[in-house]
């Protein structure tokens, strides 16, 4: 939760005057974007058995522009209670005001890191939304971002240097079909068994990626009460599976919608910059802090801890809308409206190490 903080920084740091608008730019992701194997899969009743068994170890949601009625942060089912307990008393001490927040540095709680990973995507295909065009073009930039400058900001939090150590593996489809009734994790984590199962690519070395098509809800449980819908614009999540063991992921409902959109203007379109904007976030924070207790900052006052993406989220009003208000990067030769990230050695929300 950033409540009062956010909003001021958003009105002082607005971005919108430096936004460069590129002609065609479509166009441009197309021509750049290499065909990459399309691997079908269709998940089973043990994939379903597979996720009802397994040890959910951490879940963090990050809410956009949305009412924050729940925790920004740390929304841990279980697990990496010793970090929590550790970063609580490194921020004792910095006061108990809940409606002010302060980006403080981020503070290592002893957890595991990924030093260098593949990326899998995960596309929900649905009737009008077969093909990652859907959501903009995740792969090319997750080509881009990791061969970018931007991308070494993780550098100090991983202890490596060397460039294009995150990549784009190999992705996979699954045939699915719109339904009024939200999906939960459960039946994120089947999808992400499935796969992991086909693969054999599991453990800190692999992060998928769950596309969710436009018009289906996800919530956290079949209560329905923590959604995209009402609450978070995605989230990324940590599990063993007693089977295939420890696998990462990420969930990204479909991110060109109110409350997760990115501000208007930016060079590539809401549709793509939303999706990468909110890629960007999750990627980085898996890299980071995989299972919430690597690195994160924690505050006094009862607040939950934030991650590196956490720190850096900024708010813009335009008419009777909120969007996430971001800089323009640029990754690779093309530009992109991404948040900063959070940035110890420069005490400060960055986009270079």
């Amino acid at each position: 939760m950033r409540k009062g903080f956010v909003l001021l920084r958003a009105m002082s740091l607005s971005a919108l005057a430096s936004f460069m608008i590129l002609p065609a730019a479509t166009d441009v992701f197309a021509q750049n974007a290499a065909p990459r194997k399309a691997n079908v899969v269709r998940p089973s009743e043990a994939d379903a058995a597979a996720a009802r068994d397994a040890d959910v170890v951490f879940m963090k949601a990050w809410s956009g522009t949305r009412p924050r009625t729940v925790p920004e942060s740390k929304l841990t089912v279980r697990g990496a209670s010793a970090g929590k307990q550790a970063a609580s008393k490194e921020g004792e001490g910095r006061g108990d005001n809940l409606f002010v927040r302060v980006p403080g540095h981020l503070t290592f709680n002893g957890g595991n890191v990924v030093e260098t990973a593949e990326s899998h995507d995960i596309y929900l295909a649905a009737q009008g939304c077969l093909t990652p065009s859907c959501f903009g073009d995740p792969e090319t930039f997750l080509r881009d971002l990791g061969k970018s400058e931007f991308i070494h900001i993780t550098d100090q939090y991983v202890h490596e240097t060397a460039s294009n150590r995150y990549t784009l593996g190999e992705g996979a489809t699954i045939p699915f079909t719109v339904s009024k009734t939200p999906l939960t994790d459960h039946d994120v984590r089947a999808f992400v068994h499935a796969v992991a199962s086909a693969s054999g690519e599991t453990g800190y070395g692999h992060v998928y990626h769950v596309f969710i098509p436009p018009g289906q809800d996800e919530c956290f449980d079949a209560t329905f009460k923590v959604c995209a819908s009402n609450i978070f614009c995605a989230y990324h999540s940590s599990v063993t599976f007693k089977d295939i063991g420890h696998v990462l992921y990420s969930v990204e409902p479909f991110a060109d919608v109110p409350g997760c959109q990115v501000a208007p203007g930016s060079p590539n379109g809401s549709l793509i910059d939303s999706t990468n904007d909110v890629l960007s976030h999750e990627l980085i924070e898996t890299i980071t802090d995989p299972d919430g207790s690597a690195w994160f900052d924690i505050t006094s006052g009862g607040m939950f801890g934030e991650e590196i993406g956490d720190e850096c989220v900024f708010v813009v009003f335009i008419g009777q809308g909120a969007f996430s208000d971001p800089v323009i990067i640029d990754v690779e030769g093309r530009k992109y409206a991404l948040q900063p990230e959070y940035n110890n050695r420069a005490q400060a929300c960055t986009a270079e190490r």
